[in-house]
């Protein structure tokens, strides 16, 4: 056949023969030791373990049956409840198939809307909504025996220790995809700096695959914990060793919600609207954001339901300290402050929406720790705080805790710790998203409460408002002759890529895969792909720590991207590609930044500190490149902030040019470095029509034009954010 494939030519014999009885293993925990394999495959017979890596092992069997046997129980040999790919040994290690937890993400997946029978009045499809997706008392008691089973186990490891629940479904706000979430109190005889208490859990908990499935450590985190699918109730559970701070603020929230019992069922709605609409999950608003969110506009005048936590604080009696937070507060409903609130459900949830419709979180911060909206200023000046917040400001002076973050798109402050924002995940497409579903559901509860409510449950669930469209920028800083002539080297133009790869490999801790490289007779193209994992652009608040340190630019920033990488929790995975154009004819250069996946308010966030920024870090990073000058400095700008030049100077200014590029515009000049064929279409990532953007992106807020020119020497020793 004239389309038939070539035969695969035939091993050597050799070859074939030095494979005969081997195998290769991959799946295995990292911790696995090579008699852990051998003792789980010596049922087929003899066997030797040749070669193991975190990995892959090479094992070989005496007998080549015994090998082939092996193979064909792959995914049915277990060890320390990771089940193994067995397959023939072929002189080449094939790639390690990704573990996919298939039971988990089955778990974890909610009824939609359109699955509930929403027929009837307005509470008879309240009524359907959660029957559909709260758990049920008999689902909640089962859950009990996940820590029952999960202290047990531990206490193998750590006797004593204790397993105490928290998070939504100790607080009656579970709903089926809920997952558990457990603090394990260990003695303080076993708790020491080198504990490693998650991976060790890990460890323990794999051996035991009939009750702890899938099982994964995630060390490195802010809050390190272990994740399982408990098999009995297979319901999903995060375990953390760190603190009881999370245990004791579920113990505040279930106090507040079951002070009355329309809270509990309003809480669950709007946790499964937010659930629908992909407004709350990892990355986004937590459902304990969203929860505090309903805490807060429980407790605003003229008729609240509930009063602030500072005033459930008053007694110092019923202070309980924990990790210098007072987590205490008077626990008795009868005590609470009588309500004439006598609104309905229906009306309850409609005055949420219409409340953060309106709510300025530009300006102000949610604090259910006062019962009313603080403005963002007073926390930039911690004695300007009221005496209320006095713990707080003791904790901030004395360097106990950072200060709360109030630089976000929503912040909303915790009531126990009251310097986390735990809105900080959301960022400016997200809040904008949140504000225009709570305003489409306002309008909705509008136009249906003359109606008594009748659809507006299916309003909410079903439908959901017009977004503009997501179009994402190019951003772009040029370099031009008057620098890139400054370079001694006559290769400049390795100089300017290595110089590129460095500042993002080095001063960004973000590694970058060479994804194209072209190069023609004028021009030159490389292309990259990063990934960004956390805030990089975050640094104010770590630039005061290092002001006083001897370093140079680039190794500052260095330490500064180390300090953020280890305490920021906040994790992200912004995919986006790195475009290095030359133009070896006019001898100019520019480095182009475009996203491929992630989040769109993070990458925008992330493409004004690069062309804020990198500029003066790329010409830090050439400077000791630069031919000298008769009096031994460079041949360009000098390492101070002065940007005065001599009199006598003949020099030209150095100039770097900044700009973002939105679809439409064109911003190219006629100086700039020729990028007309590394062109991109910015409407990639699109997910609506031409009319829908001509109709709303008045009310979006775009990245504006910003093309500027930069006096470089003036730039390299300010503080950036």
């Amino acid at each position: 056949m004239a389309n038939a494939k070539p035969a695969k030519p035939a091993r050597p014999a050799a070859a074939a023969a030095a494979c005969a009885g081997k195998v290769h293993v991959a799946g295995y925990p990292e911790y696995t030791q090579p008699q852990d394999l051998a003792r789980v495959f010596a049922s087929y017979g003899p066997v030797t373990v040749e070669k193991l890596t975190h990995r892959f092992a090479v094992l070989r069997f005496a007998d080549e049956d015994a090998a082939k046997d092996a193979v064909k129980d792959t995914q049915r040999i277990n060890v320390y409840g990771e089940f193994l790919n067995v397959s023939p040994f072929t002189g080449r290690h094939p790639v390690t198939p990704r573990r996919d937890f298939v039971k988990t993400k089955h778990s974890g997946t909610i009824i939609a809307p359109e699955k509930i029978e929403l027929k009837g009045d307005f509470h008879e499809q309240l009524d359907a909504v959660l029957d559909a997706v709260r758990l049920t008392q008999e689902e909640v008691k089962a859950i009990g025996g996940l820590y029952v089973d999960l202290e047990w186990y531990l206490q193998q490891q750590w006797p004593g220790c204790v397993a105490l629940p928290f998070g939504s479904i100790t607080t009656g706000l579970g709903i089926k995809s809920s997952d558990a979430d457990c603090f394990v109190q260990v003695p303080a005889l076993f708790r020491h700096p080198a504990a490693n208490f998650v991976n060790k859990a890990k460890r323990l908990l794999s051996q035991y695959p009939r009750t702890f499935a899938e099982v994964l450590a995630i060390p490195r985190a802010n809050t390190p914990i272990v994740k399982f699918l408990h098999v009995p109730t297979a319901t999903n559970c995060d375990v953390t060793f760190k603190t009881p701070l999370g245990a004791q603020n579920s113990k505040l929230v279930a106090f507040l919600l079951h002070a009355d019992p329309r809270l509990v069922p309003l809480a669950v709605v709007l946790k499964y609207w937010a659930k629908v609409h992909g407004l709350s999950g990892t990355g986004r608003l937590t459902n304990y954001a969203l929860t505090m969110l309903v805490i807060f506009y429980l407790q605003q005048p003229p008729r609240p339901v509930l009063p602030p936590v500072q005033w459930l604080q008053r007694d110092r009696a019923c202070d309980v300290i924990v990790d210098d937070w007072n987590t205490g507060f008077m626990h008795d409903h009868e005590l609470l402050p009588k309500t004439d609130n006598t609104l309905t459900m229906s009306e309850l949830l409609g005055g949420f929406f219409k409340f953060y419709s309106t709510f300025d979180f530009d300006k102000m911060v949610v604090c259910p720790f006062t019962g009313i909206a603080m403005k963002k200023d007073l926390f930039d000046n911690v004695k300007d705080l009221p005496p209320e917040f006095d713990r707080y400001k003791e904790n901030v002076q004395q360097e106990f805790v950072y200060p709360l973050r109030t630089s976000t798109s929503m912040c909303v402050q915790d009531p126990i710790e009251l310097c986390h924002n735990v809105a900080s995940p959301v960022n400016s497409r997200l809040a904008f998203e949140i504000i225009a579903f709570c305003k489409f559901a306002a309008d909705a509860y509008d136009n249906e409460k003359n109606n008594d409510c009748a659809e507006f449950l299916k309003i909410i669930l079903l439908k959901k408002p017009q977004l503009p469209k997501k179009t994402y920028p190019e951003y772009r800083v040029a370099l031009y002759p008057h620098i890139l002539k400054c370079i001694e080297n006559a290769d400049w133009k390795s100089v300017v890529r290595d110089m590129v790869v460095q500042l993002f490999e080095d001063l960004c801790k973000i590694p970058l895969t060479k994804l194209e490289r072209v190069d023609g007779v004028k021009h030159q193209k490389e292309k990259y792909m990063g990934t960004c994992v956390r805030n990089i652009w975050t640094r104010k608040r770590f630039n005061k720590a290092f002001c006083g340190c001897d370093l140079g630019c680039a190794e500052k920033q260095m330490r500064i991207t180390e300090q953020i990488l280890k305490v920021d929790s906040v994790e992200l995975e912004l995919k986006f590609r790195i475009t290095l154009n030359i133009n070896k004819d006019t001898k100019n250069a520019a480095v182009s930044l475009k996203m491929i996946d992630g989040d769109g308010g993070h990458y925008n966030d992330f493409g004004k500190f690069f062309i804020s920024t990198m500029q003066g870090w790329l010409l830090a990073l050439l400077r000791p490149h630069f031919r000298l000058k008769s009096n031994g400095s460079p041949a360009v700008g000098n390492s101070s902030g002065d940007t005065k030049q001599s009199e006598n100077s003949d020099e030209k200014s150095v100039d770097i040019k900044a700009d973002v590029s939105t679809p439409g515009v064109d911003t190219s000049e006629d100086n700039s470095a020729d990028v007309s064929s590394d062109a991109h279409d910015t409407h990639d990532n699109d997910t609506s029509s031409t009319n829908d953007t001509q109709t709303n992106t008045d009310t979006l807020e775009q990245p504006k034009i910003n093309t500027q020119e930069i006096k470089m020497p003036s730039i390299l020793d300010q503080n950036n954010e």
